[in-house]
């Protein structure tokens, strides 16, 4: 959990497609205000930071990041068109990772400025929804059978796949569900991480009025994206990232090829949308 709220940016792009990407992309300056509400309703001079703060860095954003996007989803589409190897699955997945980073290291500074003027009743309302979170993440993803997580993350998968390549066959769907029968379970794991995170994070927010001490931290904090991981989550996160790449390997593999087209079309589509984002005034 890296402060789930400052992703939108690149998650609310990311998940449409054609024109509902630019649509959505112009209206961040207020659909991010309106998703961090549900967490902590800024205040006064709170208002103006964060909206002085987030035109400049969408303005950075669309300027720097999206041709980047553009030009990283073109290489995709031609990897794609050709078939991809294992290494380049894996060379996808780092490059999307280090595209994220750099969003959170341009956002570190606004995030920590944004914090330290937060107030003790805007602290715990945020640990708040937090703790609401966290007994839904619980019941919905812990609390269930070890099938029932295994179901879930079978469809997950299928619904991201059909995204890009259209309604996937029965021997495709049987690749999937192969693989989440070697999937290590993994959501309490995962769920004591997010608690030991939030611990720290709050510890964190209680040296907002020491500033040298409080940077420090939340820096130190931002800058270990593994912090609160267990060795047994390490070990299976690093399975399930090599069967995941196995997985995506045999599936791109099996495209048929309308698939194929679909893939190849729709990463061209989403290159040209960013392509044309950057292009335009803020």
């Amino acid at each position: 959990m890296r402060l789930r709220w400052l992703g939108i940016v690149a998650v609310v792009a990311l998940m449409l497609s054609g024109c509902a990407v630019r649509f959505v992309y112009n209206q961040l300056d207020w659909l991010v205000p309106w998703y961090l509400d549900d967490y902590m309703q800024l205040e006064g001079p709170q208002k103006t930071l964060f909206k002085q703060r987030l035109d400049t860095y969408l303005a950075w954003h669309r300027k720097e990041q999206l041709p980047l996007y553009a030009d990283f989803l073109d290489q995709v589409a031609g990897r794609a068109e050709k078939g991809m190897s294992h290494d380049d699955i894996a060379h996808i997945q780092a490059r999307t990772e280090q595209l994220a980073q750099v969003m959170i290291d341009r956002l570190k500074p606004d995030m920590m400025e944004l914090f330290a003027m937060a107030n003790d009743e805007q602290v715990a309302s945020l640990f708040h929804k937090f703790e609401e979170d966290n007994a839904k993440y619980l019941k919905e993803n812990v609390k269930v059978s070890p099938g029932k997580q295994r179901r879930q993350r079978q469809q997950e998968v299928i619904n991201y796949t059909e995204r890009w390549t259209g309604s996937l066959d029965e021997k495709q769907r049987k690749l999937i569900a192969d693989w989440s029968k070697r999937f290590e379970l993994m959501q309490q794991e995962v769920f004591d991480t997010r608690l030991l995170w939030q611990q720290e994070f709050k510890r964190i927010l209680a040296l907002r009025a020491d500033r040298p001490a409080y940077e420090q931290a939340f820096t130190q904090l931002l800058d270990n994206p593994g912090f609160g991981q267990s060795d047994e989550l390490k070990r299976k996160l690093a399975v399930n990232q090599a069967l995941l790449v196995d997985l995506y390997l045999e599936l791109e593999q099996s495209l048929s090829k309308d698939q194929r087209a679909s893939m190849v079309k729709k990463l061209k589509d989403y290159a040209k949308d960013f392509r044309e984002l950057s292009k335009q005034p803020q």
